[in-house]
């Protein structure tokens, strides 16, 4: 039995880490939430308990074994290495160390080997929402060898958060009721609109999250030269992230053993007569699937839309299964 932390506990996804360490009982002795200020005597669930949400500049780490940040780039930034210093082996759900090579980028069904021969004190990182739920589509594809990814996803508003839900709310209901509404967390409205960009963009014109996207896609699947051409697209939807995959492959394209390497991965693959013939973003939130519809081919290009919740499987199912995946490699006897 241990002790464990899970900073920035009060957010979307760290309640969500929380919810999966008590349904899927994660053998800690104690859970600590733990996050900033401006949570200060609020409370979190944790199974049928209630947590108190401890103060991260006051915290403790020495207290526990293993910390679950969820919390953004500035506070793993500062926080991860005094953890660190503390002894502490941390999971961490933000960009800060992804691209790190001296970090681990680890999806557990994609090489959670990388697990194995860590000890105490570790850190590893796990991938964008965006990026997670791809990658485990992606990753039995590889033998087909891949030559060129071009990829849409339409990203519900909760990737950014409890503000972003409430933005959207707010503006769906000041347009009902014929009043004004405010851009506080977008910079166009959001609500009964799109937006084709996520993050600040770049000298070439591609947008943080598709640096993202191409970046950590490469890393986890070790295609270091695949090419990819993402498009992150911001919809008025509260939950689930959509993707539209063309991939191009150099094999020959049998449909049905590519069904058949998918379904053996794990991914629910929907045919043309189950579901109305696709899964939406709104039918993947709620549970663990991974959500493949639309199975097609054009010539050696393999065609195919992507649901999956964005916050429960993109995020925090994969932090829980880095968790359970290091207890079992024994990191934390």
């Amino acid at each position: 039995m241990m002790q464990l932390a899970v900073v920035g506990a009060a957010g979307l996804v760290g309640q969500s880490v929380l919810e999966l360490l008590a349904q899927r009982q994660f053998p800690a002795e104690r859970v600590f939430a733990v996050d900033g200020p401006e949570h200060e005597a609020s409370t979190v669930s944790y199974g049928n308990l209630e947590l108190d949400i401890r103060q991260l500049d006051e915290f403790g780490f020495e207290n526990v074994a293993l910390a679950i940040f969820v919390a953004g780039d500035s506070v793993a930034r500062e926080y991860v290495p005094q953890a660190r210093a503390a002894g502490v082996t941390v999971i961490d759900f933000s960009s800060a160390f992804r691209l790190d090579a001296e970090v681990p980028l680890v999806v557990p069904s994609i090489n959670g080997d990388q697990l194995q021969d860590l000890e105490a004190g570790a850190l590893v990182s796990v991938p964008n929402c965006t990026v997670t739920p791809l990658a485990m589509a992606l990753r039995p594809l590889l033998p087909l060898q891949p030559k060129r990814l071009t990829v849409a996803t339409y990203q519900s508003v909760s990737g950014s958060g409890q503000k972003a839900l409430e933005e959207l709310a707010e503006q769906t209901t000041a347009l009902f009721s014929q009043r004004e509404s405010e851009n506080t967390v977008f910079e166009k409205r959001i609500a009964f609109n799109v937006l084709p960009q996520i993050g600040a963009l770049d000298e070439d014109g591609m947008a943080e999250e598709e640096r993202s996207i191409a970046l950590e896609l490469r890393r986890l699947l070790q295609q270091p030269q695949l090419p990819i051409e993402a498009t992150a697209v911001r919809v008025p939807v509260f939950f689930g992230h959509a993707w539209a995959v063309s991939l191009e492959v150099a094999a020959d394209i049998d449909l049905v053993q590519v069904k058949n390497r998918l379904v053996a991965a794990g991914l629910q693959c929907v045919t043309a007569d189950q579901h109305g013939g696709h899964i939406t973003p709104m039918e993947a939130t709620g549970n663990d699937g991974v959500w493949i519809s639309r199975l097609r081919k054009t010539g050696n290009t393999i065609q195919f839309w992507l649901a999956a919740d964005n916050v429960r499987v993109g995020a925090a199912l994969n932090c829980v299964l880095v968790a359970e995946s290091m207890y079992k490699a024994g990191v934390f006897e």
